[in-house]
């Protein structure tokens, strides 16, 4: 089965708008951490509509949609991401389950994209999704996937897409949780120079980094934020937050965050667990 694509129009910049680590619970008022995460994902949208950068040329969710998986969660996130009317594609993280995502919100084939591609650039998600663990893999299917789309097409601009980090970002125990074969990842990517960056969520907290010459990034949480740095499980005090990246033709890559003022109401510092 070839996997999944999406096809967007010429646009200069091509505007890319990333959201991550949703956490949804079954039911809508449901807390986690203290906060009621399907509250604090609405509010996210709700100030994106006032954006000045509103609408995006795409919208792309990096995984753990959900906290536990449920029908009734993957159907309301089907509903409101919908509702927007903006091309968007998700991925898996941790706490999603594949079933569940196939049922619901791939029914539209273009929502799981595996490729997205613009005239000038493609963008390639991938599943880093482990069954019965945190961790993150990429099996030996999404390496070659990834191989094929980078070999098959060498004359557009590459970024790729995933929910877990392929390196360590200074987080002694969310580094138990990086992608297990990251260095396996990494090395493939490096022989290709079209990539011109790396995106994912999982560490709900803003880290930069390089490989080489591939800038690798992640995004905070439309949710509760983990503290950077630190040893053991913390929560920081920051407000949910969003990624824009704007493309170019010819390669050039821009790339920032952007956060609501306020931190989610409710966020309860002396929760325990992941």
């Amino acid at each position: 089965m070839t996997p999944a694509e999406l096809q967007l129009d010429e646009n200069d910049p091509l505007r890319i708008l990333q959201l991550s680590d949703c956490h949804l619970l079954e039911k809508p008022g449901q807390k986690l951490m203290g906060v009621d995460t399907e509250l604090s994902f609405h509010q996210v949208l709700q100030h994106l509509r006032s954006h000045s950068l509103w609408p995006p040329d795409l919208i792309l969710l990096t995984g753990d949609l959900v906290q536990d998986p449920f029908k009734d969660n993957y159907r309301r996130l089907l509903q409101t991401m919908d509702s927007l009317n903006i091309p968007w594609v998700c991925l898996p993280g941790n706490h999603d389950s594949l079933q569940l995502m196939e049922t619901i919100l791939c029914k539209k084939g273009s929502h799981c994209a595996k490729r997205i591609s613009s005239p000038d650039w493609q963008i390639i998600c991938l599943d880093s999704h482990k069954e019965n663990t945190h961790r993150g893999h990429l099996r030996q299917q999404e390496l070659d996937f990834l191989f094929q789309c980078l070999s098959n097409d060498p004359q557009r601009t590459a970024l790729i897409a995933l929910h877990h980090p392929p390196i360590a970002v200074g987080s002694a125990w969310m580094d138990t949780m990086k992608l297990d074969n990251g260095g396996e990842f990494l090395a493939l990517v490096a022989r290709f120079p079209q990539v011109k960056g790396i995106i994912f969520g999982h560490v709900h907290q803003v880290f930069t980094a390089h490989y080489g010459p591939i800038p690798l990034w992640s995004v905070p949480s439309t949710c509760f934020q983990f503290k950077p740095g630190s040893k053991d499980f913390a929560l920081d005090r920051l407000p949910p937050g969003y990624r824009w990246l704007e493309l170019y033709a010819g390669g050039r890559l821009e790339t920032w965050v952007e956060r609501l003022e306020h931190p989610p109401e409710g966020l309860d510092f002396l929760s325990v667990g992941y």
